[in-house]
């Protein structure tokens, strides 16, 4: 009855607007920088992205399809109601610590994933600073730091606000810059873009190696679920669930295909901490530097305080004295949060990107993806008892 209910085009602005909003959240850091196209697109040569791109958009719009369709039965709205509903650990009668276990897992798993983010973050602004301005990086992280603490308790309105702004400003800006590489290197992307030998001399992987630590990274979209939660009200049908999760695939791996475009003609000197960055120091405009470091700034502000603030204000809630005033809690919260991240960016970019999401990826290759797969079928009886 609701399919009749809707329009298509009402339909597809819902589709849309789920893949618009994890298309900006993976606009962040390692994406703007163009470490995500370095680690995991153009390693061992530009004919081997067209499978990482393929690879990537079944992973993401499986799992985003399946967990949409999921929240969409259990009625979750957050990422703890929907980890125990996934572990079945909803229910009222549910032993009280196997469900204190399902959270507290969950929670450090979560919190976890944001001081990997954050920590790449740090680092990215840190680089920024330093090849610009000429500030020490250690300098540049702690002035970081103390920046995320402040925009994390006053400005995360303003950073939801303007979150659209900000990706779409970068999405531009990544079009500029890919503009101005193919007029300068056209012919060399043109001639590796379908080139299928192994490049072992860039980074010292094969392709064997690089397809199990790229299937490690892919496991994370298992765990976007927690995070779709928040924003899946409007996903009434299975039909609903499906098509946003495709949306989802193909729009994010659009990123990972504009960048993957921008730097595989400058592999393999462009493995660095700052491909993009170093890209436009070095061959394009000064102006096209300039705007690329305003934007990347902008899907800073607006990655790293929006992470801290989610896990202060989750912490912020156990912290149960009323002597403290609540934006107090929150700076103590994220000043801790912080320092784990700015100890954890100390190892950089690349070893972020390809140590510690990979270590995330096995983590929910486990703990969230066998689970969803289980939980295909408790959906279909669910929606069979329904019907």
């Amino acid at each position: 009855m609701e399919e009749t209910k809707i329009s298509f085009a009402e339909r597809f602005k819902i589709w849309f607007g789920i893949g618009a909003l994890m298309f900006g959240t993976y606009c962040g850091a390692n994406m703007a920088s163009g470490v995500y196209a370095t680690t995991y697109m153009v390693p061992v040569g530009g004919g081997w992205m067209w499978l990482w791109l393929a690879i990537f958009i079944v992973f993401m719009a499986f799992f985003c399809a399946v967990a949409l369709d999921f929240i969409r039965v259990y009625k979750s709205d957050n990422y703890n109601s929907y980890y125990l509903a996934l572990w079945g650990a909803h229910k009222p009668d549910t032993n009280p610590v196997f469900k204190l276990i399902v959270s507290v897992f969950f929670d450090v798993y979560t919190t976890l994933m944001g001081v990997v983010t954050v920590a790449a973050t740090i680092a990215l602004t840190a680089n920024l600073l330093y090849s610009l301005l000429g500030i020490p990086v250690g300098i540049g992280s702690i002035a970081t730091v103390v920046m995320f603490t402040l925009l994390s308790m006053y400005g995360a309105a303003f950073l939801r606000k303007f979150n659209t702004v900000m990706t779409i400003s970068l999405t531009v800006c990544l079009i500029a810059v890919l503009i101005a590489v193919l007029g300068i290197k056209g012919g060399e992307l043109g001639a590796r873009l379908f080139d299928f030998e192994q490049k072992t001399e860039w980074t010292g992987s094969t392709v064997s190696g690089h397809l199990g630590m790229f299937v490690s990274y892919c496991f994370i979209s298992a765990s976007w679920g927690g995070t779709l939660s928040n924003y899946s009200e409007k996903i009434r049908t299975k039909k609903d669930a499906i098509c946003a999760g495709i949306m989802i695939g193909v729009m994010v791996a659009s990123l990972f295909f504009m960048t993957g475009l921008i730097v595989l003609p400058f592999m393999p000197e462009a493995f660095v901490d700052a491909p993009i960055l170093y890209i436009c120091q070095n061959y394009l405009p000064g102006a096209l530097t300039a705007i690329y470091w305003v934007v990347v700034m902008f899907s800073v502000v607006s990655t790293g305080p929006t992470f801290i603030f989610n896990t202060s204000n989750r912490f912020v809630r156990l912290w149960k004295t009323d002597s403290v005033p609540h934006r107090v809690k929150l700076c103590v919260i994220a000043v801790v949060f912080l320092v784990l991240c700015l100890i954890l960016s100390r190892v950089g970019l690349i070893a972020i990107c390809q140590k510690w999401y990979t270590k995330l990826g096995n983590i929910a290759m486990f703990a969230i993806a066998i689970p969803m797969l289980v939980s295909i079928v408790r959906v279909h009886k669910k929606d069979k008892e329904a019907r």
